[in-house]
């Protein structure tokens, strides 16, 4: 078994024992919608009143090196190359995506993921969020509308309204209408 199979397999038993609801996010999701593109790490979202009890349950399994930040947890475990980034987050924000969460396997894994419509919407946030230095988010929405043929003006223009600015839905069309992704 490949590290990262490892320890995303460890990673998910541990959440499932505790019974921690948790969703997959990131580059892990990205694959799965059939973007492909490279990640280094595991990303999972978490309500975060779950954290104490799920900190030593990471602990107990090895994950002795962590930082716990205000919105999110790192963890890995020593002398492992490979971290694992859980995002906090309020439970209403957290249950209304769990509702139309996709049940997927991910490197051997039965998990719950965010909807295609869900994970670009976290994008367009990202985005906002990160005053356009994470190009991968932008290049993520590119990708996976190319590739699912999202509508630009019915689907895209509603999420970058709600969740980010004009100017990013408009870096998304310029790029869209090259047909290839910005990066």
């Amino acid at each position: 078994m490949s590290p990262i199979h490892s320890i995303f397999s460890t990673v998910v038993n541990v959440l499932n024992e505790n019974k921690i609801d948790y969703l997959l996010i990131g580059g892990h999701v990205v694959n799965y919608y059939e973007y492909a593109r490279f990640t280094s790490d595991i990303d999972f979202m978490m309500v975060a009143h779950d954290e104490n009890t799920f900190i030593q349950a990471m602990k107990n399994a090895g994950f002795t090196s962590y930082d716990n930040q205000p919105l999110v947890i790192f963890f890995q475990k020593p002398d492992v190359p490979i971290r694992v980034d859980f995002l906090k987050i309020d439970s209403n924000t957290f249950f209304k995506l769990m509702k139309s969460a996709v049940t997927a396997t991910v490197l051997g894994c039965q998990v719950k993921i965010p909807s295609l419509h869900d994970l670009l919407a976290m994008k367009f946030h990202s985005l906002a969020q990160s005053n356009l230095r994470r190009l991968k988010d932008l290049d993520d929405i590119v990708g996976l509308s190319l590739k699912h043929k999202i509508d630009v003006e019915t689907v895209l223009h509603p999420l970058a309204t709600r969740f980010a600015t004009e100017q990013i839905y408009q870096l998304v069309c310029t790029a869209m209408q090259s047909g290839k992704n910005p990066s």
